[in-house]
């Protein structure tokens, strides 16, 4: 599922009080002791500033929307055949480029049914990244139907239904004719369809992945039925 990220009070604001709260704590502390000793308050002037500093880039820093990590090809080059790696990297620079795009929409849209739209497309892209990170996808050439299938949707088909729905959204503003409304309502149940549609294909790709491993598991234990005869349970031979 697409990372839930933090809102701009959560990764901005807070860290900005928790500053501004510490710092001025620490001026007045310092600031009254200084008095009392007669000293002036530039020295507890700085150091609530550089307080507030540590504080304020620390919390900001523990608090930052963290990019998802990024899929990486960790297989040795001999194994993944060259073009294919070619292509795979190609794959995972467009999914990353395409999920930076729709969190910047995420953050701009207004109404539950482009919201929706957008986690669909995210999700959809952060499927086709674990797929790419495994070694039934990686062992493949570039020339196979479901790498091309992959390289197509994250290249091509997720990012043209993302260019209609940012066409699209402009025109489910109230102030726009009714009957430009009801088309761009139309467009918008035709993107989540077509994303359906795609998400069905990753549905079939996995399931065929699964079942693969399956099969060789299924070999792997009649081999070792067959290597490694299970004890007999003639209850004579176990005395």
């Amino acid at each position: 599922m697409p990372r839930r990220r933090r809102g701009r009070w959560l990764t901005h604001g807070v860290p900005t009080v928790l500053a501004g709260v510490v710092g001025l704590s620490s001026f007045i502390t310092l600031g009254v002791s200084s008095l009392v000793g007669g000293a002036g308050l530039l020295g507890p002037l700085l150091a609530g500033l550089g307080i507030a500093a540590v504080v304020g880039g620390g919390s900001a820093f523990l608090l930052r929307n963290r990019a998802p990590r990024p899929v990486r090809l960790g297989r040795s080059t001999t194994e993944i055949p060259a073009a294919t790696r070619t292509m795979l990297e190609k794959v995972v620079k467009d999914s990353r480029q395409q999920r930076r795009r729709l969190q910047r929409m995420q953050r701009r849209a207004r109404g539950s049914t482009v919201s929706q739209i957008l986690h669909r497309a995210e999700t959809l892209l952060l499927r086709i990244d674990a797929l790419l990170d495994s070694a039934a996808i990686q062992s493949r050439r570039a020339s196979d139907a479901d790498v091309m299938l992959l390289e197509g949707m994250a290249d091509r088909y997720v990012p043209d239904l993302v260019d209609a729905l940012e066409d699209t959204v402009g025109f489910l503003d109230p102030t726009t004719t009714e009957g430009a409304r009801e088309r761009a309502i139309e467009n918008l149940h035709s993107i989540d369809e077509q994303l359906t549609v795609l998400a069905g294909s990753i549905d079939r790709l996995e399931n065929d992945i699964v079942a693969g491993v399956s099969r060789s598991l299924d070999v792997h234990s009649e081999f070792l039925r067959a290597r490694f005869p299970e004890p007999s349970s003639d209850p004579f031979i176990d005395r």
